[in-house]
């Protein structure tokens, strides 16, 4: 069923906007690499603030088999030059009373971030054989001594996803202040989970945020 919906997403990121009509419009700032999951990058590497939004559509016919969700376009950018992404996926609403809903929504997004910190051809050679040290000439000894504190400073700043695509799993809850306007607090969680790849880092990215959303 997992793959079902994800295909469902791709296609609609294409689709809806052309032919489903807009539900909701949503604007608003979320805090980046906070690892409430426990699976994000656990150093605080991109700790910044971003700018989201995203285009919430009406419940598409076709998609009642699967508990009527509503398809989303949306994206966050980074403030601080950090990852910036874009996606689309489905969201399902549970609501309580006529004022409270929680949302959960799943998708995939493509970002700008780093896909794999990898050393110098230099570095990896000592990484593979530490005698290799022993032989520099003094020249190549600096060269290694610089490009060694550029890998280990790009450990400690950048995040390992190891897919230009990921998923993006988020909850949100939220308050209807009237017919037209709510606003909601989410958290959110995107990462490759080592099902788009295999044997590469995934050590996501975790956001907190808070959004108004103006409903049509």
């Amino acid at each position: 069923m997992t793959e079902q919906l994800l295909l469902a997403a791709a296609l609609l990121a294409f689709a809806a906007p052309a032919s489903a009509q807009v539900a909701e419009a949503r604007l608003g700032a979320n805090f980046h690499d906070i690892d409430w999951t426990g699976a994000g990058s656990g150093s605080d590497k991109e700790r910044s603030g971003a700018i989201n939004g995203e285009i919430v559509f009406e419940e598409p016919e076709f998609l009642k088999w699967a508990l009527s969700p509503q398809p989303y376009v949306g994206g966050a950018v980074n403030l601080g030059g950090e990852t910036s992404y874009g996606g689309a996926g489905l969201m399902w609403r549970q609501t309580f009373t006529k004022k409270f809903y929680i949302d959960f929504s799943l998708g995939l997004v493509i970002h700008d971030g780093t896909i794999e910190v990898k050393a110098s051809p230099l570095v990896q050679s000592v990484i593979d054989d530490a005698t290799v040290e022993d032989s520099f000439t003094e020249e190549e000894r600096e060269q290694f001594i610089a490009e060694l504190a550029e890998f280990r400073n790009r450990q400690q700043t950048e995040i390992d996803f190891g897919s230009r695509i990921l998923f993006r799993e988020q909850i949100a809850l939220g308050y209807r202040w009237s017919e037209n306007w709510s606003t909601h607090i989410f958290v959110e969680h995107l990462s490759h989970g080592n099902v788009l790849v295999s044997d590469r880092p995934n050590e996501g990215l975790d956001t907190l945020g808070l959004r108004a959303s103006y409903h049509f």
